[in-house]
């Protein structure tokens, strides 16, 4: 898994380069021109366009979280037409969805999921467009209307979102970690230490070894020490905090 989302950024990195080659109006380069006038104009017309799915990456970039913000917050104004709602997905680091508003997660507009991978900035609306942004690049972004390539990033989204957690979970997980030696704990699991070796190194009882492993597991949504370990290495929590 750990390879896999190394390999799609890269893909995402890549097509930026490779997809300016084709025609119009498939892909439509914006401009830095248009940017400075307007940042943020086509992730803001792509959310309000969208009718039944988005999906957005976060870099971490500021003006890409300061048009998130902006976004969402008209389509949370937005009365809803149509019979159902829209399915909006975010994933990124934690300390930048630490920097959209609290209302989004509480008031369940959207799905919020953390990683601890480097993330290309992209936005897939309804899988028929997306707005796509590599690190280090001059231009004001690539608007994706090829349906071939625009499923492709889905997908890519998709794969890494299934490997990320909860932010929910995240924060609960979070709150456990507060002590070294809850960390110390999940340093053993992640090491596929026994339970009677790690309690006998962080100098717990076995009882209270396991009780901390419990509530571990829980935040890690694992069923067992085995999974509980491979998720923390997909994840690599460690070198989130």
């Amino acid at each position: 898994m750990e390879h896999a989302l190394l390999q799609a950024r890269s893909l995402i990195d890549s097509a930026v380069l490779e997809v300016r080659s084709l025609p119009a109006p498939r892909f439509v380069e914006l401009s830095t021109d248009q940017r400075q006038e307007a940042p943020g104009v086509a992730l803001t017309d792509l959310v309000a366009q969208a009718r039944r799915t988005l999906l957005i990456s976060l870099s971490g970039r500021r003006g890409q979280l300061a048009a998130i913000r902006t976004a969402l917050g008209d389509l949370r104004a937005r009365p809803k037409t149509g019979p159902g709602r829209i399915t909006v997905r975010v994933l990124g680091s934690a300390s930048a969805l630490r920097e959209l508003p609290a209302w989004l997660g509480a008031a369940d507009l959207a799905e919020l999921r953390v990683t601890s991978r480097p993330l290309a900035e992209s936005l897939v609306a309804d899988v028929a467009e997306a707005l796509i942004h590599t690190p280090g690049d001059s231009t004001g972004g690539l608007l994706v209307r090829d349906r071939v390539t625009v499923r492709a990033l889905a997908s890519l989204f998709m794969g890494a979102w299934n490997a990320s957690l909860p932010w929910r979970d995240y924060q609960m997980l979070h709150a456990c970690l507060a002590t070294d030696t809850a960390r110390g704990v999940l340093a053993r699991l992640y090491a596929g230490s026994t339970d009677a070796v790690a309690a006998h190194e962080l100098g717990l009882s076995l009882r209270t070894y396991r009780r901390y492993v419990a509530r571990i597991l829980a935040s890690l949504g694992a069923s067992s020490r085995f999974s509980g370990g491979t998720r923390a290495a997909e994840l690599k929590f460690l070198d989130m905090h």
